[in-house]
């Protein structure tokens, strides 16, 4: 059951005695800006390390602990345009534990939420320099996997130099040096006051009880709750498809391709969407990994990504540099065979068969749930029957969706010069 407890803070709540764990997801949204990530990453660490109540990580934990291994962490993501920062608890129910764990549970998450380890219209100076060279030191650590470096490198080609896709959600190390106390103090302000909240509850207790208890929060409302940012992502195409090589000392190169894909969530055609995806290079099943990595043995590895909110779908594949043009001209004749409809009956059975099975056993985990269901109030959309969805997808449908396929950047990350 969904409830509004006030202007732009919703509550759904789902009830189920299917897991011995109840779980909390809080999620603030607001659109991403060139200056926002950073600061909303680190407000996060601030958040979940410290309160005024509790100033150290430890105390904080302490109390935790008390709660018969109950935990809350905080972090941030985005979907599509939206920039969100997440807090996520779990506790034991009720009556395993044979005390009042919502409750106690639900206090801790408001002396994070709205009584920070804060003084003077600002974060305590030495936590937030200890978190500040933590995420740094995080965010550069990303970097340090190629795989990762090929990726972020792909989307630094792809998306337009004026789209704030280029930034990740985590932020920008180099970005961390720009704040303060008191800057990230106004980010936590403006979220507190001025972010969508959708809060949710899944697991076995009164309904009636989590409305009311939920409702004690201190969210005001949202000034401007009514207005419906645009969330999903579109780019128009290059003329020309964007290409970089760079070389650094690696064994193994990395090409990566993107293509728009302009499926999104909610649209006609995002099943099957999903469906090609698992057989162009989501799954064991697919070409790109029966064919060039089995078969031609051309790749360490080859996978396809689709991103239903913004419009893309990358190709990632670990390779010999010296045979780039030779796999990059293989992955466009796998991408050709499906456009043809060259993939047989019982190849497209089996990536139906497996996608509806990984649907289904997704349901049993309480986070995949409430992601789904966040998507869905984000977006607007209904829940549906996932594993129908993926069934009634057609053969034509996967083909019309390979024919929407349109090549737009190619990064190699080379180890010879």
């Amino acid at each position: 059951m969904r409830y509004q407890l006030t202007d732009g803070v919703n509550l759904e709540v789902i009830p189920t005695n299917k897991f011995n764990m109840n779980q909390i997801l809080i999620n603030f949204a607001t659109p991403q800006t060139a200056d926002n990530a950073t600061a909303r990453n680190l407000l996060a660490n601030l958040l979940e390390t410290s309160t005024n109540k509790y100033p150290t990580q430890t105390e904080l934990a302490d109390q935790l602990a008390k709660m018969y291994g109950a935990y809350v962490n905080m972090g941030v993501s985005r979907v599509g345009r939206l920039h969100c920062v997440r807090l996520k608890a779990s506790f034991v129910n009720n009556e395993l534990a044979n005390e009042d764990l919502f409750q106690q549970l639900l206090a801790l998450i408001q002396e994070m939420l709205f009584n920070p380890l804060v003084s003077d219209n600002q974060f305590d100076e030495a936590t937030f320099a200890r978190q500040a060279v933590n995420l740094q030191s995080t965010i550069k650590g990303y970097y340090d996997d190629k795989q990762f470096w090929a990726a972020r490198r792909l989307l630094d080609l792809y998306y337009r130099d004026d789209s704030v896709m280029k930034i990740p959600s985590f932020g920008r190390a180099q970005a961390v040096n720009q704040l303060t106390p008191a800057s990230v103090y106004q980010t936590y302000q403006r979220m507190l006051a001025n972010d969508r909240v959708d809060i949710f509850f899944l697991g076995n207790i009164d309904e009636e009880q989590v409305k009311q208890a939920f409702a004690q929060l201190p969210f005001t409302p949202r000034p401007n709750a009514d207005a419906q940012p645009e969330i999903l992502y579109h780019q128009p195409l290059y003329r020309q498809v964007q290409r970089q090589v760079e070389y650094q000392p690696v064994s193994q190169a990395k090409l990566n391709i993107g293509y728009q894909l302009p499926l999104y969530s909610g649209t006609e055609l995002y099943y099957a969407g999903i469906v090609f995806n698992d057989l162009f290079g989501g799954s064991p099943f697919s070409k790109l990994y029966v064919n060039i990595r089995e078969q031609a043995g051309l790749a360490y590895y080859a996978a396809s990504r689709l991103m239903p909110f913004n419009g893309l779908l990358s190709v990632q594949s670990g390779i010999d540099s010296k045979r780039a043009a030779q796999v990059e001209g293989l992955i466009d004749s796998q991408l050709a065979d499906l456009q043809a409809g060259r993939f047989s009956t019982e190849r497209f059975t089996e990536v139906q068969n497996g996608l509806a099975n990984q649907y289904l056993s997704s349901n049993d985990l309480a986070g995949n749930i409430l992601g789904r269901r966040l998507t869905n109030q984000l977006l607007g959309l209904p829940n549906q029957d996932e594993a129908a969805a993926i069934h009634a997808v057609t053969r034509e449908q996967v083909v019309a969706v390979a024919k929407m396929m349109k090549k737009q950047a190619v990064y190699l990350l080379s180890g010879e010069n």
